[in-house]
């Protein structure tokens, strides 16, 4: 009797440390492309499934795939899908419908396992779902882009009619803040669209060519946009492989000339590329900026110099900033801090002048807000309140100055002024309305 008391002792601590196991370490095959698993307080038990295309499927061309996540117990809420080929990362997905274009053209034919997993909002990371494919367009190579890429010099005004430039960055998610942002950009009709940088989650390709999009989202005001490169654009490559592929080998830094005024594209990302005086860069902007004619100049790259918002300065930008004042350019935008700020012109050393560079933050594209963490003297205006800064920076560009807005997805205009050119001969101090 003792003997039968000891075996049935055993087998419920064995179904019980099986439990545990099932709990914390989730089980991967609970159905055809589905797996299962809770945190290790049991609160809650996730399921993810690949339901689209269907496990053993051979795919050419795009192909649609859909993930799905189901939550029982406590305290659960998703945050995000996390999809993988082969275990390398593939995209991002916020919300539901949780759906992206595979563009399968973009590798080699053969056979790969397409997996996904949930993250939760309290950081537990759900064991991976996954289907195995068969991809077959006739791909024996790594394809390459071949393209070459040309500056957008927008979309010549009406007669009488000012040119417009619409700038913002880390905003292509898929969200519907996104959306709403880009809804607001083409109801205010720019000429040019300057993207500021960051895809998300982590920029790789197939983020790229769904939340920036193709001819949706941001892509369908690709025609009259010029790129920055963002510190995500990264993430998932050390060489940035999205960024670059989508935009058709875009150099790390150009020029163009539009609307009578000189752009400068710049990579600020200095632990990828070298941004001090002896780089390639900065020769590259010394030889631009003596070499350009016109009295008005932008100045457009990711990661500000001068930031009161959580993500800090980019201090190695420094030198550039000096020599951008130097040659008298009146703006510089950027992105990074998901907020708003506008910085009192500033010269070589960052110190008040009025015959230096205003500084915008232009971060809220769409995905997410941040709380600014710091007070600055110099900052003339700065917004983070959730939703209003939602939106974008407005330019309206005149031969030596140029009028600024920053318009809310709510409507309203935040921020507004004038800005002069100090090489066409005025007094460049922004001007509020």
């Amino acid at each position: 009797m003792k003997k039968r008391n000891y075996f049935a002792i055993a087998l419920v601590a064995a179904a019980l440390l099986f439990s545990f196991a099932h709990q914390s370490m989730g089980v991967k095959a609970l159905g055809t492309g589905c797996a299962s698993g809770s945190p290790a307080s049991g609160a809650y038990t996730v399921t993810v499934c690949v339901t689209a295309p269907a496990n053993g499927s051979t795919l050419s061309g795009d192909q649609t795939v859909t993930g799905t996540v189901s939550v029982t117990g406590t305290n659960a809420s998703v945050q995000r899908l996390v999809f993988n080929l082969n275990g390398a990362y593939l995209l991002t997905d916020y919300g539901t419908p949780y759906t992206f274009t595979l563009t399968t053209t973009k590798w080699v034919d053969g056979i790969y396992q397409l997996s996904v997993n949930a993250v939760m909002r309290d950081g537990y990371s759900s064991p991976q779902g996954s289907i195995s494919v068969t991809f077959n367009n006739g791909i024996t190579t790594p394809p390459v882009n071949t393209n070459q890429f040309q500056p957008s010099t927008g979309i010549p005004p009406a007669n009488g009619k000012p040119f417009l430039v619409a700038a913002t960055g880390d905003g292509a998610s898929g969200q519907t803040t996104s959306s709403q942002v880009i809804s607001l950009i083409s109801s205010l009709n720019p000429n040019l669209l300057l993207y500021l940088g960051d895809v998300y989650e982590k920029g790789s390709l197939m983020e790229f060519y769904n939340w920036y999009g193709v001819t949706t989202n941001f892509g369908s005001l690709r025609a009259i946009t010029d790129p920055t490169i963002g510190n995500h654009e990264y993430q998932s490559s050390s060489t940035a492989q999205g960024y670059f592929d989508y935009w058709n080998n875009v150099p790390n830094y150009y020029s163009f000339n539009a609307g009578g005024w000189h752009f400068i594209s710049l990579n600020s990302n200095s632990t990828s590329i070298a941004v001090g005086p002896s780089s390639a860069q900065y020769k590259w902007l010394q030889q631009d900026l003596a070499g350009n004619a016109l009295p008005c100049t932008i100045v457009f790259y990711h990661e500000p110099l001068f930031n009161i918002g959580p993500e800090g300065a980019r201090t190695s930008m420094s030198y550039i900033w000096s020599l951008l004042a130097q040659n008298g350019v009146p703006i510089v935008l950027n992105g990074h801090d998901h907020d708003y700020q506008r910085w009192v012109p500033l010269d070589g050393n960052g110190l008040p002048s009025p015959t230096g560079v205003t500084e915008f933050v232009a971060g809220g594209g769409g995905h997410g807000l941040q709380t600014l963490s710091k007070t600055d003297s110099r900052v003339a205006y700065s917004n983070d309140t959730n939703p209003a800064v939602f939106g974008t920076l407005l330019l309206q560009l005149n031969s030596a100055s140029a009028d600024f807005s920053y318009h809310s997805i709510n409507g309203t205009i935040l921020d507004s002024g004038t800005i002069a050119c100090p090489k066409a001969g005025s007094n460049p101090t922004p001007t509020p309305t």
